[in-house]
């Protein structure tokens, strides 16, 4: 893919850089889990008065990939920055939460009334938050019979609720929540082929399964789960994200898979690629 093709633009703050006019690098890595993922970045040459303005939870928004067809790869805000002079250049390095300060530490105290289900109480807590959703589906809606007293950060009634009473997955995914059955993925259509950017080494073998690892604490059952991931790179696509429904179609591996995790690295003149890690639908 011709570097003239790459296209980015890195919000800080109030602030809109295009890459054409801030050079910066970025590593989003991404999980399908409830935990908050975290994401880093380096730009070059800031003008000391922006360097100055970044502030921990500065907004930090990273949109990314080609000539006219650019998508958001990471919403968060500063957890970190650090300012280094390196000869002539000034390297600002900035790590990210994707999360903000009111989901972090929002509380609310609130009783919800004999024979209240998930589906209520979860869509309650979240119009009190304001998140948006990008998909609301419970795996299993449970009827609380005796009601339910939530006290407490509104993140960890929400992970009560969703993940432990209901079975289902809890995501928060540029900037909106996902919920729906973990043994699903999100379906998109989206299909990987070399075709569209699946990348494959020349010495690429049949046998693409990730060793595992010797752990004796984890189940015969986990190891046996990892034991079926598999790894694929391929050119930068911001579609591609956590829990996603994915066929790929190639000469070593043919099928349909969840993502599990994976990570978008990106610089105006080196990687510019997504690393996923997968596992059988």
């Amino acid at each position: 893919m011709p570097f003239w093709m790459r296209e980015a633009t890195l919000q800080i703050g109030s602030k809109v850089y295009q890459m054409d006019d801030l050079y910066f690098e970025f590593e989003v890595p991404f999980e399908d889990s409830d935990t908050l993922q975290s994401a880093t970045f380096k730009a070059y040459n800031l003008a000391e008065s922006t360097r100055k303005g970044i502030k921990r939870g500065s907004v930090i928004i990273l949109n990314a990939g080609y000539e006219g067809d650019i998508g958001a790869i990471f919403v968060g805000k500063v957890s970190a920055c650090s300012h280094k002079h390196d000869k002539t250049n000034w390297i600002t390095s900035i790590t990210a939460t994707a999360a903000m300060d009111e989901w972090l530490s929002s509380k609310v105290t609130k009783t919800y009334a004999k024979g209240s289900t998930g589906q209520e109480i979860v869509s309650d807590l979240l119009n009190i938050f304001g998140l948006e959703v990008g998909e609301f589906t419970l795996a299993v809606n449970k009827v609380y019979d005796r009601g339910l007293v939530c006290n407490g950060k509104v993140k960890d009634l929400l992970k009560q609720v969703v993940v432990n009473d209901c079975k289902s997955r809890f995501l928060i995914r540029t900037g909106s929540v996902i919920i729906n059955d973990p043994s699903k993925g999100i379906a998109n259509g989206l299909v990987l082929t070399p075709e569209s950017g699946l990348l494959m080494s020349g010495d690429e073998v049949e046998e693409t399964v990730i060793a595992v690892g010797s752990d004796s604490q984890k189940s015969t059952e986990a190891k046996d789960e990892e034991g079926n991931y598999v790894t694929r790179e391929c050119l930068l696509n911001y579609h591609i994200g956590p829990a996603d429904a994915v066929t790929v179609k190639s000469q070593s591996l043919n099928g349909k898979f969840v993502v599990v995790s994976g990570k978008h690295v990106g610089s105006p003149k080196g990687d510019w690629k997504t690393t996923i890690q997968m596992k059988p639908a």
